[in-house]
């Protein structure tokens, strides 16, 4: 069975143009600018019900709008969706994520069109997607979504105008995970530190609650080398998503597994000389690198790697099975290496990738995980 489609919503275009003949071609930029609004909040919705993911699925690359028919009266675009097996669409309750999204989208435009203001739901990251859809519109024209249904909304270039003004604040506080190593924590003061994983900025938090302290301090980045956490945190977070402080914290736990994050702790405590009188030290770097890449390979579901380090101040993890063996060295310099082969055929894999082409080995190495060591 191949793919299906069903109606998106509906839209009604009226006034100016379009009450002539046709559609006006330089409106059908519109039709890509809302498909991008709609994944941006279906992404924005998907994460929010999935707190441990790093990011959102690939199927949301996937998905796809199509202006399958224009009807008469004044312009009535129809817009599908696909449905069917080879659907992008998720089998479980994620499945109505992208009419979730549509929906989330004409409250804010029913909402801002009222004189209120953009709905607390509405995912700050895609205010700029949302103030750039409509582009087209001129004074007089309007489009009409939903008619006659409770979800109904209405837009225009007044409306679109109240929504950039409103879409030009910097900062908007959200509930959301943050990820990154506590570098200090002052109870006296209820605040703390935390390095973001994202991008190595240190920002500053808050905490109301004094029973989050020996939390905090548990994980808190000194010696030794503290585990990534996920925070659960009200913060303030800037229209490019990137997060400012934290106001307060709901929440705290390590982002990988207990034993995975022990075992790079033991690495980092390794002193020169450590096999028979070499061995060069595990610097914090190199280990750092090593668990941004099982954090890309985390929501696979691989099972642990064997987690060694090599003679020159690289650690290599190791998958090995009946079929094959696969492993990554993370070298001192912060290179990836990826070798795999199968022990039953003449086939192997073998490519190296820089410290900043970390999505693309961890993709490979997963591939070559999923091809010969399972």
């Amino acid at each position: 069975m191949g793919t299906e489609a069903q109606p998106f919503g509906s839209w009604h275009l009226r006034g100016g143009r379009y009450e002539q003949h046709g559609l006006p071609v330089e409106v059908l930029s519109e039709f890509a600018r809302y498909e991008r609004l709609v994944v941006d909040v279906a992404k924005a919705l998907y994460m929010r019900r999935h707190p441990t993911r790093q990011r959102a699925p690939r199927q949301f690359s996937q998905f796809s709008l199509r202006l399958s028919d224009v009807r008469e009266g004044s312009v009535i675009p129809v817009l599908e969706a696909p449905r069917g097996e080879d659907s992008p669409l998720f089998e479980n309750y994620d499945a109505g994520v992208f009419d979730e999204a549509r929906l989330i989208i004409q409250e804010a435009l029913k909402s801002v069109g009222d004189g209120g203001t953009i709905p607390s739901n509405f995912p700050p990251n895609a205010l700029r997607e949302f103030s750039r859809f409509g582009r087209s519109l001129q004074d007089g024209e309007f489009i009409y979504f939903d008619e006659g249904h409770p979800s109904e909304a209405t837009y225009s270039q007044n409306i679109r105008r109240t929504i950039q003004e409103l879409a030009r604040l910097d900062r908007f506080e959200v509930e959301t995970l943050v990820i990154g190593q506590i570098t200090g924590v002052y109870a006296d003061d209820g605040t703390f530190k935390i390095r973001l994983a994202k991008n190595g900025k240190v920002i500053a938090g808050r905490f109301s609650s004094d029973d989050i302290v020996p939390d905090l301090r548990q994980y808190l980045d000194v010696s030794a080398l503290a585990p990534t956490v996920s925070v659960s945190s009200v913060a303030i977070q800037s229209i490019n998503d990137d997060i400012i402080e934290i106001q307060d914290v709901l929440n705290i736990e390590p982002v990988l597994p207990a034993d995975w994050s022990e075992r790079l702790t033991e690495l980092h405590k390794l002193e020169a000389g450590w096999l028979e009188g070499t061995g060069e030290v595990v610097v914090r770097r190199v280990l750092r690198r090593v668990e941004s890449l099982l954090l890309e390979l985390l929501d696979s579901g691989i099972e642990r790697p064997y987690i060694y380090p090599t003679e020159r101040g690289g650690v290599q993890l190791e998958w090995s099975s009946s079929a094959g063996e696969v492993t990554a060295e993370i070298t001192k310099t912060e290179e990836i290496e990826i070798y795999a082969f199968s022990k039953s055929r003449d086939d192997e894999l073998d490519k190296s990738f820089t410290a900043h082409q970390l999505e693309e080995a961890a993709q490979f190495l997963l591939g070559g995980i999923q091809q010969y060591a399972r």
